[in-house]
Parts: C-alpha cells; structure tokens; sequence
C-alpha cells in the first residue's frame, strides 16, 4: 500500500499552490465582496489557469491537455479551493466535463469541439440538470416517468428541438460549451428516456442570460438557461438516446469525490488560518494554542481533515481503476469532506472568537464557502440514501472490501 504522490501529482500541487498564493490570496477578499455576479466572474485568473495548464488539466493529451488521473484532480482541487472555493469549482466543472471530451463523446464530436475549447483561455463548460421542479432526485434515487423534468427534446428531421429551463447551473451564463439533458420520451424514465445534448453557448434558441445572486461561492457562476425551439443537431446529442445512467457510472465515476476535494480545501484554509492566529493572538499572559480547549480544538480539525482526504483520495484511486464500487466511494467521501469542512470552519471560528465575523479576517467567508457543500452536488441527506441503496444491492464487504 503505497501513500506517496507521484512526481507529476507533486508538480501540479505545487503549480496549484503558486497560483493560489500569487494570484488568488491577494485579491479574493475583495473580489467576494462585489456586488454583482458578472464583475466577480474571474477572467483575469481563468485565462492565467489555462496559461498554466491548470484549466485543460483533464483534457487529453493528442488534443493539447494533460490528461491526469482523477486523483490529480482530487488533489489540485483541494489546493484551488484554499485560495477560493468558487474558482475551484469554476475548473472543477471543467475538469468533469474533460471525462466527458476524452471518454464519452465519439471521434468526430472530439475533433469539433475540444481544439476550439482548448483554443479559446476563456472556455468554461457547464453540465445543466437541475430544473425549478427537479433538483437532487434527479442524481438517480427517484427515477419515475412522473418526475418533474420538464425539458424536453423532438426529433425533427435532422434536428432535435429542445424546450425548456435549467436553473442553478454551475458556470451557467458564462460557460462557452453546455451538456444539457432533455428527456427524448416522458413515457419513460429520466434514465431510459433521457439523454445528453452538447450545446454551444451561442446556439439559435439556447438563452443563458440569468445569474443567481447567492452568499457562497461568490466567483462561481450558478445560472438559468432556456431553451426555446432551440434546434440541436442530431450528431450533437452524447452516447444516444436512453444512455442517460452512463453519465455518472461510466464516464464520470469520479465526479463527487473531485468536489469533495473542493470542499475539503475549505476546511483546509479555515484550520491554517485559526491555527496561525493561535500561535499569534496572547491572552492571559501566553499563545492561546498553549490553552488546552484551543489545542484540542485544532487537533480535532486536523484529525477530520486528514481523514476525509485519504478517503476521497481512496474514491479517486477506484475511480480511476473503474471500479464498479467507485460512485458509492465518491457519494461518502462527498458527505464526509462536506460536513468535515463545515465542522472546520466552525470550529476554526470559535479560536478566532468575536474577530472570525470580521470583515479583515477570511474566515467568515469561510464558512459561507463551506455551507454551500452540504446540498451543492446533490444533499448530503439523498448522497447517503443513494449510497444505502447501492450498499444493500450488494454487501459491505463487497462495497469495503473491493
């Protein structure tokens, strides 16, 4: 059993790293607080990411990416998201879009689309599920032809016209290439009449205009988008009609555990911060880390911390090895790195005292930041139904002991 990161793992968190402390920690603060969604969009970083590499990380090599491991991922994520949760998920939804460029998408849809996203420094991509009536019960634990998915897609001609709205998309309204799901039978069932359709953002019908303002995730997008008499190619849509329930198990089975890691830096950046502020604030005469209470504190955080990486690190490895165990894996490592975090950045809060709600210190931003994860990716509440459903399908050795 081997814990070590390779060199290359090791030269992309250190790449990571540099950019968070070069270009994110000097200005995030400030960015956070802009009142409107479109001027807190980072271009200036997204374009300095693709310049790195880091925006293409997941792309494949003959198409000018660098196509690393699912566990890279993981692990450049976390760093990311120290500097900023928002712009971690910004490159994470491009990273699992990449799964779907490399794996899912057929040579002649490669050859049109992925040399002009990889071209364009600013190419973000978006994945459009959730609707005003649908939100985590579309992840699969209800799957019903009455479930209220509402957009829909008609074969005419060579064409399929899509209907519809999204809402809350992540990198919506910015993102320059969508994969948007539309049910092609509503007799059916989302997963056997549902399927996914790539659609650039400047597509006649296609409207992606709407920003949500929100508290958490300030630099990240979530948008509406709508479809009207939006006219889609049939060589546009991605594996075929009723092959929806691939999506997730086949090409993208590292999927929670990549925005477990986002989360996870949260937690990371509020421990560093309350841990430097104990060894610095004085009261009573000596450090406030030489107080038990506060030394016991930290000690718990970075316990959790350390525990919840090896375990997304653990979803990321079976991803990689396409375990068939793998989506259970990810679904738990996402509950446990989102509630770790959240747990981090309130106790981290509590070393801080009446300072963490001040505006000169990051940590309340924090915690807003860390909020978002306990329903962001679907709720932790359906991620664990769906993960005791998966488990009693088989048994916990077959989930735990590969």
């Amino acid at each position: 059993m081997e814990f070590n990161i390779t060199e290359d793992q090791q030269h992309w968190r250190d790449l990571a790293k540099d950019f968070v402390e070069k270009h994110i920690k000097p200005d995030v603060l400030r960015r956070d607080r802009l009142l409107t969604a479109e001027e807190r969009i980072p271009w200036d970083w997204i374009r300095e990411a693709d310049t790195a590499g880091i925006r293409t990380l997941g792309i494949p090599k003959k198409y000018g990416g660098a196509e690393v491991d699912i566990v890279t991922l993981c692990i450049v994520g976390e760093e990311l998201a120290v500097g900023d949760l928002g712009f971690a998920v910004i490159m994470d939804q491009c990273w699992k879009m990449a799964h779907l460029f490399g794996e899912a998408m057929t040579t002649d849809q490669q050859k049109r689309f992925i040399p002009p996203f990889v071209k364009d420094s600013e190419a973000t991509t978006a994945i459009a599920l959730t609707e005003p009536g649908v939100g985590s019960d579309h992840q699969g634990y209800y799957d019903e032809p009455d479930i209220d998915f509402q957009t829909t897609a008609v074969l005419d001609g060579d064409h399929y016209v899509l209907n519809g709205t999204k809402r809350y998309i992540s990198n919506g309204s910015m993102a320059k290439l969508y994969f948007v799901v539309a049910r092609t039978d509503k007799t059916k069932n989302l997963f056997d009449g549902g399927a996914v359709f790539i659609i650039p953002h400047d597509t006649n019908g296609f409207i992606a205009d709407t920003f949500h303002e929100k508290s958490s995730q300030r630099l990240a997008t979530n948008g509406t988008l709508k479809m009207e008499n939006c006219r889609v190619p049939k060589e546009n849509i991605l594996l075929g009609e009723g092959k929806l329930g691939q999506l997730r198990s086949q090409f993208m089975p590292g999927s929670k555990a990549e925005a477990a890691a986002t989360v996870l830096g949260v937690g990371r950046a509020a421990y560093e911060y309350a841990f430097d502020y104990a060894k610095n604030r004085k009261q009573g005469g000596k450090q406030i880390i030489e107080l038990q209470t506060v030394a016991i504190m930290l000690a718990h955080i970075a316990m959790k911390l350390d525990a919840a990486r090896l375990q997304i690190w653990k979803a990321g490895w079976l991803a990689d090895q396409k375990h068939p165990t793998a989506p259970v894996h990810g679904l738990l490592a996402k509950v446990n790195a989102s509630e770790t975090a959240f747990e981090a950045c309130r106790v981290a809060s509590e070393v801080l005292g009446g300072a963490s709600i001040m505006h000169e210190h990051p940590m309340e931003k924090y915690l807003r930041d860390a909020t978002s994860f306990l329903h962001s990716d679907g709720t932790n509440q359906l991620c664990l139904l769906r993960a005791s459903k998966a488990i009693s399908a088989n048994s916990y050795e077959q989930v735990f002991g590969f």
